[in-house]
């Protein structure tokens, strides 16, 4: 946790780097004292062994001159020719008393010892090194390293006595003891110690090392190599050891104390140690400093960034020094404001409306879900009556200034903390919070008295209705998203009426949940060619001939089957989606008719036109363009059209209307009777036939009073030059009913079922067969 901080990890940086230096320096010394040292101690041995080399010589060379010095005394060589005993004995204890040798010997030229002054020399009469005798007798002397029978190593020369021919061999020996490794410790500079190995043990005969030291040597001997130089540590200490032979399983060893040679360095080794920790004890405290002098404005800006992640934008970024912290304050403080000025830019766009800038529907469900869960309010939603003939009139600019204009006389009948918003196209939504059924009553009024008076816009007067929907909380609904739900849905039922507006209570429930779920499938259905068409043949009742047919839409549901138009024609008419499936249905019937036409079958279908599709302003030019493109005269098309649809804006149903009748094209008022049109309406209208509902057809046996309805619309159509159909004839008495009233055309399962286009042909065939 503690290196999440800058400000350690930049001493952790400082002071790692510093101590790794520092170690690679101390490394670089101590292996460059560790070389020198060792160089060092290899040129002394060296030195020490050629010392000792040319002090052996020295001595040997002593050695003979005192033992010529013997053997040239005249008394001496007349006392061997003699073989006068006392004489020589009492020669060479002189001798080797005045030269310190321990052993003296005379020999016969033969190698038989004549005299000696050793005490233990056995037997009398041989010399105990005959491999010296017989190297004195190749060159002359000899000399060597021998070890004699009381077991001590001597060095031994063997010098000739010629008087003149020879007549005697003088030997001197001198001995090998801890004087004489002493000695030459003094001239080498070196400890000297003289090892003798049989091959079972190594014994240490002689050596320069007193007391503790030469017991520790002497129990070190068997991990002494006698070939390589090595480093032999006893005595609590190192030596460097280099081995010489001296002959006869005997070995000199010249050793150099190691920490003695590294004493100099160790202290200078303990004085740089000392300076490195206090340096990096200095680095660390100016490293401190240093990162806190980093990490403190680094830390104030981290804790601006913080309240600018929170959304706090109001507080500025503290100054700094011009260094390039600063610089970055300086750059975070720019992007402080900038980002508060974007923010305040997204917010509007996020929730304002462009056109109105009046709050848009995510606003307003925002501020929703801030009441308190008890509280009661009320969500009413506008749509605005002709908007869409006024924006296809005189162009989408003034359109889009209108509802600028209205926005802002809605704005000023809510007052806070209520609010108006507008959701898309001409619709509106207000929040009345606190408003129960009664005072969201008085708002509706209050609302469509203020879009009563005109709208002037280029000095041109635009008059504007408006339909409400309202629902209540919590009667309809607890959240807004069910609440605008169910409010549109009563602003749609108020529409249908004429009522000017409705709540939501009074219109029904949402739709079920499998009704919802085939909304969201239309789409998909119609990209996967699910919709089919299916025809219902329709019956002129004067000459029994099929002449038309009713084109019927139903589904074919992966999953639920064959779905008959009432389980998602309104629905899709509610949601706008019929504006997507009319076009293709169109375009199918016409398709099919022109096929039939081409097959010598003609028959004129008719198709059901919702209000939406009416009041479409492509409507027209699309049936021109479809009727052209397939070549089918427009008078094979009807259009059915309901007293609903025409009702909800009745001047623009009269104008689309007019421009499909010019066309050819002929048209029908379905299910009259149910609907709410007017006779003075009626009479404008260019249709060509009335379309009786079925509810009045379905009873005319048994009802006097439906027999009447129905025979007063066959007199009334005819008297307006209209052709009058029929629908819901289910039984031959039906029909003979309706022959017998003047009725021109029959429709419904007294005939025939709806039926598939491929077999609506073939039906066709064998029913006029049957007929005749």
């Amino acid at each position: 946790m503690i290196f999440r901080s800058l400000q350690y990890r930049i001493v952790a940086v400082f002071v790692g780097l510093l101590v790794l230096v520092m170690s690679l320096i101390l490394a670089i010394v101590t292996r460059s004292n560790e070389r020198i040292v060792a160089t060092e101690m290899a040129r002394e041995l060296t030195a020490g062994a050629r010392v000792f080399s040319r002090q052996i010589e020295q001595n040997q060379r002593q050695l003979e001159t005192a033992a010529k010095v013997v053997s040239g005394d005249f008394a001496f060589r007349d006392a061997i020719a003699t073989s006068d005993q006392p004489t020589i004995r009492s020669v060479l204890g002189n001798h080797g008393r005045r030269v310190g040798a321990s052993v003296m010997m005379v020999l016969s030229p033969e190698g038989r010892l004549i005299a000696d002054t050793h005490s233990d020399v056995t037997p009398p009469d041989s010399f105990p090194l005959p491999d010296l005798l017989a190297v004195a007798e190749a060159k002359g002397t000899g000399t060597a390293f021998k070890q004699m029978q009381d077991g001590h190593l001597y060095q031994i020369v063997l010098v000739p006595i010629d008087a003149p021919r020879r007549i005697a061999w003088v030997a001197m020996g001198f001995p090998v003891d801890d004087a004489w490794a002493r000695d030459l410790s003094d001239m080498t500079g070196l400890f000297v110690s003289v090892v003798r190995n049989d091959g079972k043990a190594a014994v240490l005969l002689a050596s320069s090392f007193e007391g503790a030291q030469r017991a520790a040597l002497s129990a070190a001997l068997p991990a002494l190599s006698l070939e390589t130089a090595q480093t032999l540590p006893f005595a609590g200490e190192r030596f460097q050891t280099l081995t010489k032979s001296l002959g006869q399983n005997a070995t000199v060893v010249l050793q150099r104390s190691l920490d003695q040679a590294e004493a100099p360095y160790r202290s200078i080794h303990t004085t740089l140690y000392s300076i490195v920790v206090g340096g990096i004890l200095l680095f660390v405290l100016g490293s401190i400093m240093f990162a806190r002098r980093i990490a403190r404005p680094v830390n104030q800006l981290a804790a601006v960034a913080h309240r600018i992640q929170a959304g706090d934008y109001a507080q500025p970024v503290p100054r700094l020094p011009p260094d390039e912290i600063g610089q970055l304050a300086v750059s975070l403080d720019s992007m402080r404001a900038g980002i508060a000025e974007r923010e305040q830019k997204i917010l509007k766009i996020a929730y304002e409306d462009p056109l109105t800038s009046l709050p848009n529907r995510i606003r307003l469900i925002e501020i929703f879900e801030q009441l308190p869960g008890n509280a009661s309010a009320a969500i009413a939603v506008l749509d605005l009556d002709r908007f869409a003939m006024i924006n296809d009139a005189l162009g989408h600019p003034v359109g889009d200034r209108l509802l600028g204009k209205v926005g802002e006389r809605l704005a000023h009948v809510i007052a806070a903390p209520s609010m108006v918003a507008r959701l898309w196209g001409d619709e509106f939504a207000f929040l009345l919070i606190g408003a129960d059924e009664a005072e969201a009553t008085r708002y509706a009024e209050l609302l469509r008295a203020t879009l009563r008076d005109p709208f002037v816009l280029d000095g041109q007067r635009i008059d504007v209705g408006g339909s409400l929907g309202i629902a209540l909380r919590p009667r309809d609904g607890q959240d807004a998203n069910t609440l605008l739900r169910r409010a549109e849905l009563a602003m749609y039922a108020a529409k249908r009426r004429q009522t000017g507006f409705a709540f939501a209570s009074g219109v029904g429930g949402d739709p079920p949940h499998e009704q919802l779920s085939l909304i969201g499938e239309m789409r998909e259905a119609l990209a996967r060619s699910e919709f089919v068409v299916y025809y219902q043949p329709k019956l002129d009742l004067a000459s029994g001939r099929i002449v038309s047919a009713e084109a019927l839409l139903r589904w074919q549901h992966p999953d639920k089957g064959l779905l008959p138009p009432l389980s998602f024609i309104p629905f899709a008419e509610q949601t706008g989606f019929i504006r997507e499936i009319t076009p293709w249905l169109l375009e199918q019937v016409i398709v099919q008719t022109a096929r039939w036409r081409a097959d010598g079958l003609h028959i004129v279908p008719s198709i059901n036109i919702s209000a939406r599709d009416l009041l479409n302003p492509g409507l027209v030019e699309q049936v021109q363009r479809l009727t052209a493109l397939h070549a089918l005269p427009p008078e094979e098309i009807c259009l059915e059209i309901t007293e609903s649809a025409l009702m909800e804006d009745p001047a623009l149903a009269l104008e689309h209307l007019n421009e499909l009748a010019a066309h050819g094209i002929r048209l029908s008022i379905d299910d009259y009777g149910a609907g709410q049109a007017s006779l003075a309406y009626l009479k404008t209208l260019p249709v060509h036939e009335l379309k009786i509902d079925q509810s009045f057809i379905s009873s005319v046996i048994a009802s006097r009073k439906d027999a009447a309805i129905v025979n007063s619309t066959i007199l009334l159509g005819h008297a307006l030059g209209l052709k009058v159909v029929a629908e819901g004839a289910e039984t031959p008495a039906d029909l003979d009913w309706l022959r017998n009233s003047g009725c021109d055309v029959g429709q419904g399962y007294g005939i025939a079922r709806p039926m598939p286009a491929a077999k609506l042909s073939d039906w066709i065939a064998a029913y006029g067969a049957a007929v005749r």
